[in-house]
């Protein structure tokens, strides 16, 4: 299975309609200062202890700070079966869509 590009615009759609886990990859400090509403917070370092617990059930939805890191881990998650997608330009790219004015 390979993984798909999420654009910020997509992502509720995605959370709705496939009941997608949005995952914040970044470190803990950097989601406490602000992250999309309902992510989950699993650190990259720390992502193969959680993907025990995810399961393979319902799609997931990784970003990082620029999108970079979390391209490489949902190419990984990918091709250990699981439906995956990364957000383009990551939380950058989410606050700007969130808020054109950043």
């Amino acid at each position: 299975m390979t993984f798909r590009v999420v654009y910020p615009k997509d992502i509720e759609g995605l959370r709705i309609e496939k009941r997608a886990i949005l995952i914040d990859i970044r470190s803990r400090d950097e989601y406490r200062v602000g992250h999309w509403e309902g992510a989950i917070n699993y650190p990259e370092e720390e992502i193969e202890d959680y993907t025990k617990v995810l399961g393979r059930k319902r799609p997931i939805i990784v970003y990082c700070g620029h999108g970079g890191a979390s391209m490489q881990l949902a190419r990984t998650l990918g091709r250990s079966g699981y439906e995956v997608g990364t957000v383009v330009g990551g939380y950058e790219a989410m606050k700007k869509y969130k808020d054109p004015k950043r």
